[in-house]
């Protein structure tokens, strides 16, 4: 079984945001290219952290459907959809900055692509960074794994 390595499987055109980047602009960046995780980089091109999709799901906009009583069939609802929106709102206009995860896990681009694969099971990450250098020079994702699995077995 070859033994393969990050940088012979990794995504080499991905996308990445500074931690002045917007909420409301990162949403876009997750829309319009379909990837599910954004590398953030200083000025200087260096990883300083990450944002998935998850966090902008999870973290902050919890969008927890307001409380609502059913009363005689009519739903009355008491925590108000004003509330909600102010959030939203607010979320939006927030930066890369306050929502990404600053300890990220990587890996070398010479980092065995089992050893990923484990970690990435064992912590439950869609994605991690190749950085070399401080630099990201690729990503890999579940599905990269995938393809990989399935180049070596799917021929036996």
């Amino acid at each position: 079984m070859a033994q393969h390595i990050a940088s012979e499987i990794m995504e080499k055109a991905f996308v990445t945001a500074g931690p002045d980047t917007s909420v409301y602009e990162l949403v876009n960046l997750f829309v319009k290219n379909k990837v599910t995780a954004i590398p953030i980089i200083n000025d200087e091109d260096e990883l300083v952290g990450i944002v998935t999709d998850a966090d902008l799901l999870y973290k902050k906009v919890k969008p927890h459907v307001p409380h609502y009583v059913n009363l005689l069939g009519a739903s009355i609802y008491y925590s108000g959809i004003s509330a909600y929106n102010r959030g939203f709102k607010k979320l939006m206009a927030g930066t890369a900055k306050e929502l990404m995860t600053k300890d990220v896990i990587i890996a070398a681009p010479d980092a065995p692509v089992e050893q990923i694969a484990g970690v990435m099971v064992a912590e439950h990450l869609k994605v991690i960074p190749i950085v070399d250098k401080k630099h990201v020079v690729g990503i890999v994702t579940r599905g990269n794994i995938l393809d990989e699995l399935y180049q070596e077995y799917g021929e036996s």
